[in-house]
């Protein structure tokens, strides 16, 4: 008599494969990558240098004044939003606009 496999749901297998990968750096930056271009769209997210993220801290460098100074004016709620975005997956504290 044979065995019939043992079949899990798509979402189950995706999340087993992704588990090993939750608490490295570069798997929380992708995270928060994505999270930011949903929440301000592709073109600030293509005005962005380079993202990184120390302690909880993430660091934006930007390549425009203009989009920079725009942030910074709203940066308590773009905090939020992130956060939002991110669902808990990742949890930032503080946003620094370079």
């Amino acid at each position: 008599m044979s065995r019939r496999p043992q079949l899990q749901s798509l979402q189950d297998a995706l999340s087993t494969l992704t588990d090993r990968f939750k608490d490295k750096p570069a798997y929380q930056l992708a995270l928060v990558k994505n999270a930011w271009q949903a929440t301000l769209g592709e073109a600030a997210t293509q005005k962005v240098h380079k993202f990184s993220m120390h302690e909880g801290v993430l660091h934006v460098h930007l390549q425009s004044d203009s989009l920079r100074h725009e942030l910074s004016l709203q940066r308590s709620r773009l905090l939020v939003a992130l956060n939002e975005a991110l669902e808990g997956a990742v949890v930032l504290e503080e946003l620094a606009l370079h």
